[in-house]
């Protein structure tokens, strides 16, 4: 088992009680899922073939679901789709019952996406800044600006790097720091691009660890990349994305 690590944030509680009550009023005992993606197609060119054709998947709350295939098949695009930063041709994304049309603000609250590569990050800024800068971004409460930072800090093992510039720091601290960014606002779901990317072990458990967090207090995680490699056995449900379709596996 993956340990745990995060607590239950204030504001995503406060968002699913309010979920909880809808439900209650439509006569309905379940928690609406954390992330739906119904029916999505997205073609980049008119009469191309689609890159995602009819894509549904929902994870639901404590999930975490892998998506694999090879470079080119629209795994990013779905991500992209899933944190409401491009729009499909038809169908929709949902977090907790709602489109990013009907609630933007709220939306992208709960919804965090860690893109692939070493984006995000400002050479001249220094790790502390980042989360600082990060957690302004995120509407984190001012009065609780401070201590998320530093809870961040001690968490993701970014003591002795937090006044250290971005330009000096290897490749894998980075790929910590932007984990942690990921993580900070506490978000009801991650979206996660080929998140190991020059991560060294200790890097890929404090990863784990959030995910874990995450997951127990009933949010959802959904991790891509081209092979499951060893943490095979971590996820609920496996997927493949090849032509537009995704399969389980």
């Amino acid at each position: 088992m993956i340990p745990r690590l995060l607590e239950p944030p204030a504001l995503a509680s406060d968002e699913w009680a309010g979920d909880l009550g809808v439900a209650a009023r439509r006569g309905r005992t379940a928690v609406l899922a954390p992330l739906a993606l119904r029916d999505v197609t997205k073609r980049w060119r008119s009469g191309q073939t689609p890159v995602l054709d009819n894509v549904s998947l929902t994870l639901g709350p404590g999930t975490s679901t892998w998506i694999g295939g090879r470079n080119g098949v629209g795994k990013t695009t779905l991500l992209r789709i899933a944190a409401g930063l491009i729009h499909p041709e038809s169908g929709r994304a949902e977090v907790r019952g709602r489109t990013v049309h009907e609630d933007r603000a709220r939306y992208q609250r709960l919804v965090s996406f860690l893109p692939a590569g070493d984006r995000g990050l400002y050479a001249r800024l220094t790790v502390r800044h980042h989360l600082d800068f990060w957690a302004r971004l995120a509407m984190v409460p001012r009065k609780r600006l401070r201590s998320t930072v530093l809870e961040t800090i001690v968490s993701f093992q970014l003591t002795e790097l937090a006044g250290r510039r971005v330009d000096r720091i290897s490749m894998g601290q980075r790929q910590r720091l932007r984990i942690a960014m990921t993580f900070l606002a506490r978000p009801d779901v991650v979206l996660l691009d080929e998140p190991l990317t020059s991560l060294d072990e200790e890097g890929v458990q404090l990863l784990r660890d959030a995910c874990s967090g995450l997951l127990e207090r009933g949010g959802a995680v959904l991790w891509c990349s081209p092979n499951v490699d060893h943490h095979q056995g971590g996820f609920d449900s496996r997927f493949t994305l090849d032509g537009g379709v995704l399969a389980a596996v």
